[in-house]
């Protein structure tokens, strides 16, 4: 019997400059503070996140893919206060984001 997976995919595109940070400084702050949620968050199966490497017109700057087991966990990570936190501050620190959820059999 296959297992389903929620994968959660986000892009951002950040401001070149905000919160007295330059884009590339805010980039590695948001990319540690959500690797630190691993082991943390306890719904959250996985989580990759990196730097665009080919910098295109179309590319974004940034993006994240996490696993979970339901959109149910989704939400609870959504609402976990760390994750919370580093979400506010993203806010304010990208200009653009795009989100696609999608579910994965294994």
């Amino acid at each position: 019997m296959a297992l389903k997976i929620l994968k959660h995919l986000v892009i951002w595109r950040f401001r070149e400059e905000a919160e007295g940070k330059t884009r590339e400084e805010n980039m590695r702050l948001v990319a540690d503070a959500l690797r630190a949620l691993v082991g943390v968050a306890p719904t959250l199966l996985s989580l990759e996140v990196g730097e665009d490497v080919l910098h295109s017109e179309q590319s974004g700057d940034m993006a994240l893919v996490c696993e979970f087991k339901s959109i149910e966990d989704m939400h609870a990570y959504r609402d976990f206060p760390p994750h919370a936190e580093i979400s506010a501050y993203i806010k304010k620190v990208a200009c653009e984001r795009r989100v696609a959820d999608f579910f994965i059999e294994r």
